[in-house]
């Protein structure tokens, strides 16, 4: 099952993917915390907390630290990029506990407190994705990987679509030519994925639960990460 052109798993299973950031849509919206006057930072002090809240696919969140008092208001925004993760699409999970230092940022023309060096108390990687991905319905299962071109992607819009490769049979009903893939399925190989169009592709299929087809796991073929795109200045 799943075609005379499936093959066994090529996907670069530990890289990154992309946040769409925040600011816009139902993205953050509150204004910032300014850091009270005179408060000084310490970027080496190590601090534990409890992430309070995350919104994955807007790609911020809240940590409330374990050292009461030492963070103005007992709570510190988090950023998709300052997960240390071995994940795809780096993210947290409600509860979770984890371990960051502060920064001093400038946010929406205030200053306030970041949370940078996200990772597991005792400084391993955050991997939530493994866990995310076993609960999904595969097509061919997990491991089987199928061709085909990414008409598209935008970073802007989060999605993009790819064209399969004719010639695939499948052990689900109703795949069709073309599927969405999110941001998070995206694999830059720890960075984001850039403006894409008509570029040769391999990945995974899975099916939502309201049995929409999509992209997983996509990259370059043999493997290899997807372009990524060039940082900002």
């Amino acid at each position: 099952k799943g075609g005379p052109k499936g093959f066994g798993k090529g996907g670069f299973g530990g890289g990154k993917g992309y946040g769409k950031g925040y600011g816009g849509g139902r993205g953050y919206s509150s204004r910032p915390q300014p850091l009270p006057e005179g408060f000084e930072v310490n970027p080496t002090t190590v601090f534990t907390g409890t992430v309070i809240t995350y919104y994955k696919f807007q790609g911020y969140g809240f940590i409330t630290p374990d050292q009461k008092g030492a963070i103005p208001g007992d709570k510190v925004f988090v950023f998709w990029k300052n997960i240390n993760s071995t994940d795809r699409f780096p993210s947290l999970l409600k509860d979770a506990q984890v371990q960051f230092t502060v920064s001093v940022v400038e946010r929406r023309g205030v200053t306030t407190l970041q949370a940078e060096n996200i990772c597991n108390i005792g400084g391993t990687p955050i991997a939530v994705q493994d866990e995310v991905d076993q609960k999904k319905t595969f097509v061919g299962g997990q491991n089987l990987r199928y061709t085909g071109t990414l008409k598209f992607f935008s970073p802007k819009q989060g999605f993009g679509y790819i064209k399969i490769d004719p010639g695939f049979q499948y052990d689900k009903e109703g795949v069709p030519e073309e599927i969405r893939v999110e941001q998070q399925e995206m694999n830059c190989g720890g960075g984001n994925p850039d403006t894409a169009e008509n570029l040769q592709v391999e990945f995974g299929i899975w099916v939502t639960q309201k049995g929409v087809f999509k992209g997983y796991n996509v990259t370059l073929p043999g493997g290899v990460p997807l372009p990524q795109a060039v940082p900002e200045a």
